[in-house]
């Protein structure tokens, strides 16, 4: 399984055609053998006790709830 590290950055603001950004957390995509996604979790500065995960849906019809 591989996993693809993706800076997170909110805009702080424009000066003289410039844009600033600050970095605010990072997400971590992880995907199978084949390049699937099985699922993304992110740490944010926000959040610093919480745990996100995004899981892809599923083909079949289990009682997951969204």
């Amino acid at each position: 399984m591989a996993t693809q590290t993706l800076k997170l950055n909110v805009k702080t603001g424009e000066k003289e055609g410039k844009t600033f950004w600050n970095r605010c957390g990072v997400a971590f995509v992880h995907t199978d053998e084949q390049g699937n996604i099985t699922s993304i979790s992110v740490k944010h500065d926000m959040f610093p006790g919480v745990e996100m995960v995004a899981f892809p849906k599923r083909n079949n019809d289990d009682d997951v709830t969204e």
